[in-house]
């Protein structure tokens, strides 16, 4: 990989935009916030590396999930799966620390926000994230969800499921919002 693309692979880690790295044996698996969203697989002792980006490989997304690992940012999987269903290897490690889990949700959320023309993903993404709001109680949360999901009566304004997802939004702001 070419220097100029070491460094944009390093802002790319920086900015924020490796969503999770899972690591079995030399390989890496990840999902990185590109233009779209892009899965990177890199087996560190051949180099060898693939995207899902238009290029294939050998781009900024492999060179920030080389990045990530570097600084230690990777879930180590001992099982099997990891190679086949690294998402949800990766699902299942943040589902063992619900605020990072929110971290992760609010970040891929903002970016399917702007990426998806259907609103599918944005609806399931924010259900997931009103979840983790319960279960984390984390107040400051609120705010992003109520942005996103202004932004998101705008743009499916005409969507009954845009009104389910505000009514379910005020619901847990409600229970939130009280003492335990």
């Amino acid at each position: 990989m070419d220097e100029k693309t070491l460094r944009k692979g390093e802002r790319y880690y920086r900015a924020g935009k490796v969503l999770w790295v899972v690591k079995r044996g030399s390989k890496l698996f990840s999902k990185v916030l590109g233009t779209y969203p892009y899965y990177v697989e890199v087996d560190l002792s051949t180099g060898e590396n693939r995207c899902t980006c238009p290029l294939g490989g050998d781009c900024k997304h492999v060179a920030a999930v080389i990045k990530a690992h570097e600084n230690g940012f990777y879930f180590e999987a001992l099982g099997k799966h990891a190679e086949l269903y690294p998402e949800a290897v990766a699902m299942e490690f943040l589902a063992e620390v619900p605020e990072l889990a929110l971290d992760v949700t609010l970040k891929e959320l903002r970016f399917a926000m702007s990426t998806d023309e259907s609103g599918s993903e944005v609806a399931r993404l924010f259900r997931r994230a009103l979840k983790l709001v319960e279960m984390t109680r984390r107040v400051e949360a609120i705010h992003s969800l109520e942005e996103i999901i202004e932004e998101y009566r705008h743009v499916f304004s005409d969507y009954e499921l845009a009104v389910r997802l505000e009514d379910e939004f005020r619901e847990l702001k409600a229970t939130i919002q009280k003492p335990l």
